[in-house]
């Protein structure tokens, strides 16, 4: 019978995504804090059949044993599933330490445990560089692989689906399980691309379903805490983010700050022992979300000690405040994506890596997604909004696109506290840099993106600073993440203008309250003539004949509040109109709609012109 289900699987998917594998390793830990106690995989059966997995493997291999036998021969960590384990549809199946499992039940978990005259556990997967979990049957038939750490790693041989995990997904300890963990977006999601199925840094949810409860929205100003205390609810890194008051000089705030704009507490996430931190927002994956925040800019690195080498500690003397040449830290903020648990960085300066000599500059990072991104070194303190896609590999270890930047961070000027937001919905990106939370009043930088599939929220930080007293990590106040209240509809046809064009109506990014501004885009307008914005709140879908105009031309607005007029450019057709939105709650949740109207000289008929679809805009912020 199994093998019946498995040849049929063959033919169709199974669950949500594209493959057609029935069962799949739907969250895994490979590598936590110490000594390896708290690794485990978590099987998934995302079939609509019961599945008896008994006999089946989990081979455990790395890049130096490519060529391990069918049945595990060849020195590499391999489990054999349990006689009698028939996982139900939708039902997990978990192989761990002891301190994950702590028992095993047949058809549900698989405990390691330490058998003497050992005294430790055996290694459940490898840890680096360019490993593998695979799911063999019970024919040796590889039904699902995960591939991780392959930064670097020139050939291995592997069952790779997508390009695998580039950077280093290492993890802290709790008290029964690791920090967090490599799961699948949704329980049984599976495009065969490792990197976009799963998130790198989850909250372990072992057994149980990878969907959160909390999910959006979300929002702290951190003022429930006392100084020291933990922030809960975030998959972390290593330790957990933190309370702190930034006018106050404690561990995880090494500096005296004014208070945010917000006031009270704010949080910190750096990990004092060094090593970078990372955690994920307690709101699952998303694909369309709004993250608003307050974040502490530091300026450039000063002053620098001239002494650059050899760069050793003791060498030249260690002075609080003064850094060296080599110095760097970074910081991070995004969505749609994932980050690994000590938060390496990327180049996205394109010198970074070059410009520090210590600790991050020899990692393979392991960021995907949207996010603004701070960099700081003795050189330049710069921010970039950037689009890193799907993560790296090797064969693009950059992989990304800068949507806006490098925006400078200069002392007196854009330092200190700022308000940074970051909207993803649809194939739009907006980043705001500046002005107030719930507003989007501040410098405003627009793009499209490709990324479009769900991640989580995730913060990040980074350092490499000889002396760890002149780190200075950023805080963040008053966050908030949410599901976006904007809208943007077309409906309606045009009419063709002299050039045979159909004037065409598009929008950087969605209408939103303190829109700096708000940016309104024609297209395909004819040579020589002009273009009209209308706009109205009284919108009219199904749209009325113009009399006299260019054959087709409808207009889809009751009445006509404002128009803008201007001059397409006469070589390409394009046109934009710029226009500052209020700051007004009271528009929050309003509806406007818009239409472009071609003012055409050339063409005959009684009434020049010719029209574009419309454009409906609901009004958030």
């Amino acid at each position: 019978m199994l093998s019946v289900l498995v040849a049929a699987a063959a033919f169709v998917p199974q669950g949500p995504g594209s493959s057609t594998a029935p069962v799949v390793i739907n969250e895994f830990c490979y590598d936590d804090g110490g000594t390896d106690d708290r690794e485990f995989v978590e099987l998934y059966n995302r079939s609509g059949s019961a599945l008896d997995i008994s006999g089946w493997k989990l081979v455990c291999r790395d890049a130096t044993s490519p060529s391990i036998t069918p049945g595990g021969a060849g020195g590499d960590p391999t489990f054999i599933i349990p006689a009698g384990t028939v996982i139900n549809p939708g039902a997990f199946f978990v192989v761990g330490h002891a301190p994950v499992v702590p028992t095993t039940v047949p058809g549900v978990s698989f405990s390691i445990a330490i058998i003497p005259p050992a005294t430790t556990y055996v290694a459940l997967m490898e840890n680096g560089p360019g490993d593998t979990i695979e799911l063999w049957d019970t024919a040796n038939v590889v039904i699902d692989s995960v591939c991780f750490e392959m930064g670097g790693v020139v050939s291995t041989g592997f069952p790779l689906e997508g390009p695998g995990f580039y950077g280093d997904y290492a993890t802290g300890d709790a008290p029964f399980g690791p920090r967090s963990t490599i799961a699948r977006t949704q329980d049984g999601y599976d495009n065969n691309s490792n990197t976009s199925d799963f998130n790198g840094l989850s909250y372990p949810t072992i057994g149980s379903t990878n969907v959160l409860p909390a999910g959006l929205p979300y929002a702290n100003n951190f003022d429930g805490g006392v100084i020291g205390s933990d922030i809960l609810g975030f998959a972390d890194g290593f330790p957990p983010p933190s309370h702190v008051d930034p006018t106050v000089i404690n561990a995880q705030n090494l500096s005296v700050k004014p208070a945010s704009p917000q006031g009270g507490m704010a949080m910190s996430f750096w990990d004092v022992t060094g090593g970078g931190n990372a955690h994920a927002a307690p709101v699952g994956s998303v694909a369309d979300v709004v993250i608003d925040t307050y974040a502490w800019f530091e300026p450039v690195m000063a002053p620098v000690n001239p002494q650059t080498t050899p760069y050793i500690a003791g060498n030249p003397a260690y002075v609080v405040g003064t850094y060296n040449a080599g110095d760097g830290e970074w910081w991070c903020l995004g969505g749609r994506g994932s980050i690994t648990g000590n938060a390496n960085p990327g180049d996205v300066p394109g010198n970074y890596f070059s410009s520090i000599a210590l600790g991050v500059g020899l990692r393979y990072h392991g960021v995907s997604g949207i996010c603004w991104a701070h960099y700081r070194t003795p050189t330049f303190s710069r921010l970039y909004l950037v689009d890193l896609h799907d993560g790296p590999s090797n064969a693009n270890p950059t992989n990304f696109n800068i949507i806006a930047g490098p925006i400078d961070i200069v002392a007196g000027v854009n330092d200190g506290w700022q308000r940074i937001r970051l909207h993803i919905q649809g194939d739009e990106v907006v980043g705001t840099f500046g002005g107030t939370v719930g507003q989007d009043d501040g410098a405003r930088y627009h793009a499209t993106t490709t990324t479009t599939n769900a991640g989580g929220v995730y913060f990040g930080y980074r350092e490499a600073i000889l002396y760890n007293a002149n780190c200075r990590p950023p805080l963040f106040d008053d966050l908030t993440i949410r599901a976006p209240n904007t809208s943007k509809t077309f409906y309606g046809t045009g009419s063709l203008n002299s050039a045979s064009l159909t004037p065409g109506i598009s929008a950087d990014g969605y209408l939103t309250i303190g829109a700096n501004p708000f940016v309104i885009r024609g297209s395909n307008m004819a040579p020589l003539s002009l273009s009209i914005l209308c706009m109205s709140g009284l919108p009219f879908p199904a749209g009325f004949p113009i009399p006299g105009a260019s054959p087709g031309s409808n207009a889809y607005m009751i009445t006509i509040d404002l128009n803008f007029v201007g001059f397409p450019d006469p070589f390409t057709g394009a046109v934009s109109t710029s226009i500052p939105i209020p700051v007004d709650p009271t528009f929050v949740g309003a509806s406007l709609v818009w239409q472009q109207v071609n003012l055409d000289p050339a063409l005959t008929t009684s009434l020049q012109i010719a029209v574009s679809g419309a454009m409906e805009t609901l009004i958030g912020n």
